[in-house]
């Protein structure tokens, strides 16, 4: 690890012996670093000066305006500049708060009139108010914008989401302008003491944060032992595969073929799924099924988009009622938003400012019965989002319309050319078993404002079930499958494409569109699903001691407990990346802690379908990844604190308690079972079995991925027969024992 970690950075390590790496374990300063902040806000400095709370303050007078003008539909009462920039909404809002002057930050109000009405303009006349010197406008700024990471995080993407559909948007820029008038008005109050130390006294060595100083002794011997924990384990993992012999798909037709996410709590189930029949063969792929989908449910008009977010929705899929006459439809389309309105008007009554307080002491006691209900789990506080005001009896009936798609980006020419992608994208274009199942997968939780980080993040943290179903129903299509045979993909009419969701936190199977079924697959289904029920039984028992669980009903009883702080453990533990046929990982126990991707170079000759994996699923990974190990070696920068005290702001994220910034990264209960660590914070270990010349084309022509590898966030590992090589950081191959 020593001798790697020399290689890569030689300019630190030339001076840093393995010695000294010893002697800092053995010594009494071995526990947590103090920060050292090179540059600090105005309120920073003031309050080590004073003793006071201004950064608090500050912070929870911004998150009062950034939470009322990106409120998403939660706030009783709207926010009237919502149509404006950020910035120019703060404004506005200042001239009748007097909460900061209250504080003591006098003359706020007319100091914030008097700012320039563009954000840009705004933030140059502050800079140049604090006396800030042109070589330090980068760092300061940085230093701003970090001050309420949270929200320029949140603002950034919504910044993002506008430039992609080439709109233009300063409220970033806003926000650094809020943040920084904020510091000057403190700095002009009579009882703060200038010059204050916002950056260090000697310019020339403060230099660029571009060119960040060199790091301790300290850090270098963590990052020794980071280096360490993670060779160990790629070296355990790469042990393991070499035991296995390369092989090909099986001769004879299997009865289930299926498809699961790639998500690496699927490893766990699709091991034992197999370990339950032969007949069973399984594959790896994005949870979307390729379908980049925007899902609109019934009865609205738009809906969520059901892709990774690299991605933007090709095509607009609704929602129907299949089966019923078009009378049925309308009437199920105009009672869910009668049930909605209703809903809605009566929740403005209950938090309004005439009856919140009055509503309770006079009605509270009709809702002893639900209390008691929820309490004991025997129903959900809140209803299914995706049936919320469908009559009951149309539940069964919902799905995908294929037919309405045609009109909303996806004709019938282009059916076949979906569908065909995601085909030979899989490496399924022959040999198809009578029963092919694409399976997305959900959590069932309740209570949970972080149900989205344990749904499927190919489908952008929703479930993946409208696009198993709407791949399933398009690969179903006779006319679709005419196109497909006319490519040279002829799927047998014996085979029938099955739609099913894997329950991550109780791991039962559902199965979806279970009437569209041929009767001549009736007892096929009935085998299949007696193997999912065993495998499900099989997995829960590898789940629960980690759970805390004694037994599966513990496990079960998590997923509708609203007092649940850890209904499952997510993708805590997630550490590879493997690319490959899953005949080359058959029979592993991988832990549930890599993310396995179907790939069979023989069938990618011009390695098209390799450089997608390598630039989309592989980059996804590699968030997913890095959320988690930020959130476990810094989670007060980067995770999201205490979940038993969050409070839901906007209807988009949480804040801890009622202020402070918004929070961002993972809960401490996601990665922590309250006596150790549930995730080993390990940077992604990237497996692929593909020629080292073609790894490497890929590197050079896409930079995303060249930068993932090049600068260590993610190691890359080429798997050649029994030889596994690394990229290097040098740019070149080298064994991977090394």
């Amino acid at each position: 690890a020593y001798q790697q970690c020399a290689t890569e950075y030689p300019q630190w390590y030339s001076q840093f012996e393995l010695s000294e790496v010893l002697d800092w374990l053995q010594s009494t300063n071995s526990g947590a670093s103090i920060r050292e902040l090179r540059f600090r806000t105005v309120a920073e400095v003031v309050d080590e000066q004073q003793s006071s709370s201004w950064n608090s303050h500050i912070v929870n007078d911004i998150t009062r305006h950034c939470a009322g003008y990106f409120d998403a539909g939660q706030a009783a009462w709207h926010n009237p500049w919502q149509g404006a920039g950020l910035y120019q909404a703060w404004r506005e809002a200042m001239r009748y708060s007097h909460r900061m002057d209250m504080l003591g930050l006098h003359g706020f109000r007319e100091f914030v009139e008097q700012l320039p009405a563009d954000p840009r303009k705004a933030v140059q006349e502050l800079l140049l108010t604090l006396d800030v010197p042109a070589t330090h406008f980068r760092p300061v700024l940085l230093c701003t914008a970090f001050s309420v990471s949270g929200w320029a995080s949140f603002i950034r993407y919504q910044v993002r989401k506008a430039e992609a559909q080439g709109q233009v948007n300063d409220d970033l820029i806003g926000l650094v302008a809020m943040r920084l008038a904020y510091d000057v008005a403190l700095s002009r109050q009579p009882e703060v003491s200038r010059p204050l130390a916002l950056w260090p006294a000697d310019t020339a060595s403060a230099g660029d944060v571009a060119v960040p100083p060199a790091p301790t002794a300290d850090v270098l011997a963590r990052y020794v032992l980071q280096v360490a924990v993670e060779r160990t384990y790629r070296t355990d993992l790469l042990q393991k595969l070499a035991t296995v012999k390369p092989g090909s798909r099986p001769v004879s037709r299997k009865l289930l073929q299926m498809v699961f996410c790639i998500d690496v709590r699927s490893e766990v189930f699709r091991r034992n799924l197999e370990s339950v029949d032969a007949g069973v063969e399984t594959f790896g792929f994005a949870g979307f099924f390729g379908m980049p989908i925007e899902y609109a449910p019934l009865g609205f008009e738009n809906g969520s988009a059901q892709c990774p977010v690299l991605l933007q929705p090709s095509f607009r899929v609704p929602e129907t009622l299949h089966g019923l006459e078009a009378h049925d439809q309308e009437q199920a389309v105009q009672q869910r938003g009668t049930v909605r309105l209703g809903r809605k008007l009566w929740k403005s009554f209950q938090t309004s400012a005439t009856a919140c307080f009055t509503y309770v002491e006079s009605l509270g006691w009709t809702f002893l019965g639900k209390l008691l209900t929820d309490s004991f789990s025997w129903s959900r506080p809140v209803a299914s989002a995706e049936h919320d005001g469908v009559p009951t009896g149309f539940c069964e009936h919902l799905g995908p319309d294929l037919q309405a798609a045609e009109a909303h980006g996806l004709p019938a020419a282009r059916r076949v050319d979906v569908a065909e992608n995601m085909l030979r994208n899989l490496g399924l274009v022959n040999d198809f078993a009578r029963l092919v199942t694409l399976c997305g997968h959900a959590s069932q939780v309740t209570n949970n404002p972080y149900r989205a980080a344990l749904d499927c993040g190919a489908c952008g943290g929703h479930s993946g079930e409208p696009n198993a179903r709407f791949a399933a129903a398009l690969l179903n299509d006779g006319e679709v499958r005419l196109g497909l045979a006319a490519r040279g993909i002829v799927i047998p009419h014996t085979t029938w494409f099955l739609a099913a969701v894997h329950e991550t936190t109780t791991d039962n199977i559902k199965i979806c569109d279970r009437h569209l079924v041929p009767t001549s697959h009736a007892i096929d289904l009935a085998e299949v699903e007696r193997w999912f029920i065993e495998a499900g039984r099989l997995t829960r028992a590898e789940r629960s001691p980690r759970l805390g669980a004694t037994d599966a009903s513990q496990v079960l009883a998590k997923s509708v407990d609203w007092a649940e702080i850890r209904p499952e453990w997510g993708l805590a533990g997630n550490a590879a990346f493997i690319v490959a046929p899953r005949s080359r990982t058959a029979g592993l126990n991988l832990g549930g802690r890599t993310f396995l991707h179907s790939y069979d170079q023989q069938l990618d000759p011009q390695a098209k379908v390799l450089e997608l994996i390598l630039t989309a699923p592989m980059v996804v990974a590699n968030w997913i990844n890095f959320q988690y190990y930020a959130s476990t070696v810094d989670p007060v920068a980067f995770g999201s604190g205490n979940k038993l005290i969050h409070n839901v702001v906007g209807q988009f994220g949480v804040l801890q308690g009622n202020g402070g910034d918004l929070m961002g990264g993972l809960p401490w209960q996601s990665i922590h079972d309250g006596e150790q660590l549930q995730h080993e914070p390990l940077r992604l270990l990237v497996v692929v079995e593909a020629n080292r010349s073609t790894l490497q084309k890929i590197i050079e022509t896409h930079a995303i991925v060249r930068q993932l590898i090049s600068h260590g966030w993610v190691t890359l590992v080429a798997w050649e027969g029994n030889q596994f090589y690394r990229w290097t950081a040098q740019g070149n191959w080298d064994n991977a024992a090394n």
